[in-house]
């Protein structure tokens, strides 16, 4: 594969009106968004989280800003995966987490959340950026709990309770786990790590662990411009769809909601059920995510927000893959591919993100699907809930 980007103008047009906006970076977005004092007031709090880390991870980023190489995550480091499409494991963790595990049976320092008002500005956007819909969060009597050593600090807010009301309709309680902090440890190639995962207390069931990962492996796709002509025949079949006669009007001068793309498998009607998953997919939540969460991650990793935005050169209109051979989708979507044809897609894709300069690693946990990219010298993951069926956490090192 070249590495060549392209583009197809057929239906792009009307697709690109299907698709959520991205938003620009850094002070562009944040002007488009109107809030410039917003952003003084985190920059604000995220410097109040960097002196309670007590100063050791400051010292050891000067130190690696003129000592130390790029370098990737081994399998020895935090995170023991390697080059593992599909692979099922249960001991994946970031450096937070695996930080925490050192300590078990120590007495942490505990800080009161009320005595820590950055932090709890940090939890409530990570949450409300991380989820579509209403979220609230209550933090009241909860504790930071604290661990130093002489390299390496770390704070953490567990079991935060939350309540999220999706777009749709309906109540979901949950809980929010945060893990922050830094120091010389080699995983860590910038010096400081980020990880905050909601959590619901439904396990998930085989079926849906199987399912999410159909549909991480579907996202993907998407992302990364290998279902480009699977949109451009659903934009098409679309668009000469007539509307229903009793559709309601939209107002005057309201905008209206696109029609939901409508895909197909050739002569052979698609299940809704595919349909549905097919249509989730096409609307690029992987990069949406990303692009929410790279300001609240970067200004607490201290890392510029860009390098967590999807990357530009890289969306649906991205093709790599010659429509003759592009693989079975609506298979995928339907769950009828074979555990082979799942196989290739999975090594394909692998060598479609690998042509611009990034390791995928997708991983199912016991309670989440876990999607690694690799590049620039750190790691960030993003992990997909088959139970909310939706990305419900991200993490940085």
């Amino acid at each position: 594969m070249s590495g060549r980007r392209v583009r197809r103008p057929a239906a792009r047009q009307a697709r690109q009106a299907r698709q959520p906006a991205r938003r620009g970076a850094g002070p562009a977005r944040r002007a488009a968004e109107g809030d410039g004092a917003r952003a003084v007031q985190r920059k604000v709090l995220a410097v109040g989280l960097a002196i309670l880390l007590a100063g050791t991870t400051a010292t050891f980023l000067l130190e690696q800003a003129v000592l130390a190489p790029r370098r990737q995550v081994q399998a020895a480091s935090a995170l023991p995966v390697y080059s593992a499409v599909g692979q099922r494991t249960d001991d994946v963790s970031f450096w937070p987490w695996t930080f925490y595990a050192e300590h078990a049976g120590q007495s942490p320092t505990l800080l009161p959340t009320e005595d820590q008002p950055y932090l709890r500005e940090e939890v409530s956007a990570l949450a409300g950026m991380l989820l579509d819909g209403a979220v609230e969060v209550d933090d009241t009597g909860r504790l930071v709990e604290s661990f130093s050593e002489q390299t390496a600090s770390c704070l953490y807010l567990r079991d935060v309770p939350l309540v999220w009301t999706p777009p749709e309709g309906g109540v979901q309680n949950l809980t929010l786990d945060l893990g922050v902090g830094g120091g010389s440890d080699p995983a860590l190639s910038y010096g400081m790590a980020v990880s905050v995962v909601l959590k619901t207390d439904q396990a998930p069931t085989e079926a849906q662990l199987e399912a999410a990962h159909r549909q991480v492996l579907l996202e993907l796709c998407f992302q990364c411009g290998a279902a480009g002509w699977l949109l451009d025949a659903a934009a098409e079949v679309t668009e000469a769809t007539p509307a229903p006669a009793d559709a309601p009007s939209e107002p005057s001068g309201q905008m209206t909601e696109p029609p939901a793309l409508s895909f197909s498998d050739g002569d052979s009607p698609l299940s809704e059920e595919a349909q549905r998953r097919l249509q989730k997919a096409a609307q690029l939540s992987l990069g949406a995510v990303m692009d929410r969460m790279s300001q609240p991650m970067g200004e607490l990793a201290g890392i510029d927000e860009t390098m967590l935005m999807w990357p530009t050169d890289l969306g649906p209109d991205t093709s790599l893959w010659p429509p003759d051979n592009t693989p079975d989708l609506t298979a995928l979507a339907a769950g009828t591919l074979s555990q082979d044809d799942t196989r290739k897609l999975e090594q394909r894709l692998q060598q479609q993100y690998a042509e611009y300069g990034i390791e995928l690693q997708v991983v199912t946990l016991s309670d989440s699907v876990l999607v690694l990219l690799s590049a620039a010298g750190f790691t960030l993951g993003l992990y997909y809930s088959p139970v909310l069926e939706t990305w419900c956490g991200m993490a940085i090192q």
